[in-house]
């Protein structure tokens, strides 16, 4: 055996069958157009292709995802506008309520007194330094309003107009030093005059003065306007008596008075402009 691998006839062999290889090579390669070094070069570069068609594929989705800064910024704006919006209608409600339970209010007394003619009014202002609680409503004489009309909440009286324009007028309080009101207590009938001093003004309470040293008037009762003089119409409540005191200075007793509606958190009233003892 060893003499054949030595012969001539084997070598021929070998070397037609390397002849052969090598043509069959030659003509794989030739068929793909391809050299072996791009064949080299395309084993190693496609699993990095796989691999970078793979994460953009992934960035793709991540993109379809994302949102842009400017369009939060507008869509932000949107929703606050709504919340804007919202706010607004609620504000326009809480007006409408309040109007409603005012008209309702007054509506009451309206059946009492028919008699009335009156305005409905809205505060639009009020004076800071003046600690007895005057503001400014949004009536004047070009609604009939005069000074010296009174002002209600339903059945209490708040205020007396004192100044006037066309388009506004001025409103003390009840328990200004400067107003004074003609009174009686509703159980009793007790007469006497309605006003305050400095001292109770900041309180937001008044006087029922010129009772009697023996008066029957008590915590808990009704003090109300008694016509008397011809400013404020008869049977407004002005307040509730809190005490009675007697006097320092002479014989007589005072109811001390405490007005069931504050002047100073008022937002909405009527003026009466007539009535018929007026």
């Amino acid at each position: 055996m060893n003499n054949f691998f030595k012969s001539t006839t084997f070598k021929v062999l070998l070397s037609v069958a390397i002849i052969l290889l090598s043509a069959t090579v030659l003509a794989t390669v030739v068929s793909n157009s391809t050299s072996p070094l791009t064949n080299v070069v395309s084993i190693i570069t496609t699993p990095l292709q796989d691999m970078a068609s793979s994460l953009s594929a992934k960035f793709d989705d991540a993109k379809g995802g994302f949102i842009s800064s400017k369009a939060y910024q507008e869509r932000v704006a949107e929703l606050e506008q709504q919340v804007a919006d919202y706010q607004s209608q609620l504000v326009d409600y809480e007006d409408t309520k309040k109007k409603l339970e005012t008209y309702e209010e007054f509506l009451q007394v309206r059946e009492k007194h028919p008699d009335y003619k009156w305005t409905y009014a809205t505060v639009i202002g009020r004076d800071a330094s003046d600690v007895f609680g005057s503001f400014t409503l949004n009536r004047g004489t070009l609604d009939n309003v005069e000074i010296n009309d009174a002002v209600i909440s339903g059945e209490y009286l708040i205020g007396v107009v004192t100044e006037v324009s066309a388009t506004s007028c001025v409103v003390r309080s009840v328990f200004d030093p400067s107003v004074n009101i003609a009174a009686y207590e509703i159980r009793t009938g007790e007469l006497g005059y309605a006003s305050a001093s400095y001292d109770m003004s900041v309180d937001e309470k008044c006087m029922l003065t010129g009772l009697d040293t023996k008066t029957a008037i008590s915590e808990g009762g009704i003090v109300c306007t008694s016509g008397t003089g011809g400013i404020f119409p008869k049977d407004l409540i002005i307040g509730t008596v809190t005490s009675v005191e007697q006097s320092e200075t002479d014989l007589s007793s005072y109811a001390i008075v405490e007005p069931v509606v504050s002047a100073k958190e008022i937002h909405d009233c009527f003026i009466i402009t007539s009535y018929e003892e007026k």
